[in-house]
């Protein structure tokens, strides 16, 4: 497995600078650009394919922030892809169930400013429980790192990110009408 982080010489932390990613991501792009490999064999040239693949898909994952925190923590060989991964937090759910019944109020009602005002809401809720993730995992003292709770956050981002396509398909929608 590739590991990313090491692809554009990048220290394996969060959050990834993502100015020395996407100024990597350049100097990657253009080393392995097909218009380099005209004249190269077959297999040179479905190897720089390959490499350039690699290259995209390592800057996808590491520009976005949940993807990025996601990747980190199966570098440290935690499953986060599995989607059996539950949140045991009661308050956490009772929340996301009473901001669910709030979009479908705001959408009912059509009233695009609340739309844009909850849009805001959840997105600063999203940065408090990425900002939480990072205090468990970036800890000078490796034993004081609280994986499970990181894991926990990492589960949160994805129902706060499903909220926030949610939210964006009805701003999408207004324009529309």
């Amino acid at each position: 497995m590739v590991n990313y982080f090491e692809l554009f010489n990048l220290p394996v932390q969060l959050p990834v600078d993502v100015i020395s990613l996407t100024t990597h991501y350049q100097q990657l792009q253009r080393q392995y650009h097909p218009d380099n490999f005209a004249v190269a064999t077959d297999s040179e040239k479905m190897a720089a394919v390959q490499k350039s693949a690699t290259i995209n898909d390592g800057y996808q994952i590491l520009k976005n922030p949940i993807k990025a925190a996601e990747y980190y923590l199966s570098l440290q060989g935690f499953d986060v892809a599995t989607e059996n991964n539950i949140i045991h937090d009661a308050d956490f759910l009772m929340e996301q169930f009473a901001l669910r019944e709030r979009l479908d109020s705001i959408e009912n009602q059509a009233n695009f400013q609340a739309l844009d005002d909850f849009h805001k809401e959840i997105i600063e809720r999203e940065k408090m429980v990425y900002n939480q993730l990072l205090q468990f995992i970036v800890k000078q003292d490796i034993v004081k790192q609280d994986w499970q709770s990181a894991l926990n956050q990492i589960y949160k981002l994805r129902y706060l990110a499903r909220l926030i396509e949610q939210i964006e398909k009805l701003q999408d929608k207004q324009f529309d009408l």
